[in-house]
């Protein structure tokens, strides 16, 4: 593959309220989502379309999940809250402002996600909750649990057919919960370690799960273990003697499965032989989230979106 090249976008470091610089930014960038050309993003100082916020969220977000429209933008979801007080997520259409809002519990919403008909929404709940509830409307009666683990759930995510959700817990399981009632739920229990993150393959066939331990491992939908990638995000100095790098984000497109870490790694695993190859690596912090348009990587650091894109050199 040739190498890659960084673009930084441009997201000013001023003061909010100061009208001769726009805002940018401020701490982690917890969601990604990427519509055509465009590319939403959301910190703690609001929700940005490329460099413009177009919104303050109403708390503290962990993650976004996007619904796409014909001839509009898409849809956002927001979770989060404050953590030991309060579970929310809310509904963004970005031209719009606030659609609903929804208390979910008195912890953290970790993760959210959209089912591919954009009718049905998930979230990862502090207290190992699974939740599914109607989407946009949000409505209370609704929210419905899905499914539970025995620690904080870090990750939701639906498959591309829209048949299986599956959730990742600090319990070291991944759960894999049919959308079709009279089918059966799989747990995935070889992770030896609490699970980060989630991506499901395009054609809904396979499913990537990155732990605390360094390794993503790779099962069939019918939980069938595919193959396991370790020391992802090792640096080459690496001793073993070490935390191992945490593997935040996935995301698997008909480009490839890639990931973030929290040792500042954006990574590429091969459809085939090999090993994990890093792409670029941010040495001020971790990656904490992912997307992919045509051409090119979107990542989130703390306070700065930049991409990676494929090079003719």
């Amino acid at each position: 593959m040739p190498p890659l090249r960084i673009v930084t976008l441009s997201l000013l470091l001023s003061p909010l309220g100061q009208a001769e610089e726009p805002p940018a930014h401020l701490g982690p960038i917890t969601g990604i989502v990427t519509h055509g050309d465009h590319i939403y993003s959301v910190s703690q100082a609001g929700i940005f379309r490329e460099a413009k916020r177009l919104a303050k969220p109403p708390f503290r977000v962990m993650s976004m999940a996007g619904a796409p429209r014909k001839n509009a933008g898409p849809l956002l979801l927001l979770g989060g809250g404050q953590p030991a007080a309060s579970g929310e997520i809310a509904a963004i259409d970005p031209a719009k402002g606030t659609l609903a809002k929804l208390p979910l519990g008195d912890d953290l919403v970790y993760s959210v996600a959209v089912s591919p008909d954009g009718k049905t929404a998930a979230a990862a709940m502090a207290d190992g909750r699974v939740l599914t509830f109607d989407f946009p409307g949000l409505a209370p009666k609704s929210v419905a649990e899905s499914n539970r683990h025995r620690a904080i759930v870090r990750a939701v995510a639906f498959s591309p057919d829209g048949q299986w959700l599956a959730s990742a817990g600090l319990d070291g399981l991944v759960l894999l919960t049919p959308r079709n009632p009279k089918a059966k739920p799989v747990v995935l229990a070889d992770h030896s370690a609490g699970v980060e993150s989630l991506a499901f393959a395009p054609d809904s066939g396979q499913l990537a799960s990155g732990s605390r331990d360094g390794r993503v491992r790779l099962h069939s939908i019918e939980g069938r273990l595919l193959r396991t990638f370790q020391g992802v995000g090792e640096p080459p100095d690496a001793t073993g003697f070490g935390q191992a790098p945490r593997v935040l984000c996935l995301d698997w497109s008909e480009a490839g499965l890639i990931g973030g870490t929290s040792s500042g790694y954006v990574f590429r695993l091969p459809s085939g032989q090999g090993d994990w190859q890093p792409l670029h690596r941010v040495k001020t912090g971790p990656v904490y989230s992912l997307g992919q348009t045509p051409g090119q990587i979107v990542a989130g650091k703390t306070g700065q979106v930049f991409k990676l894109a494929e090079s003719a050199e």
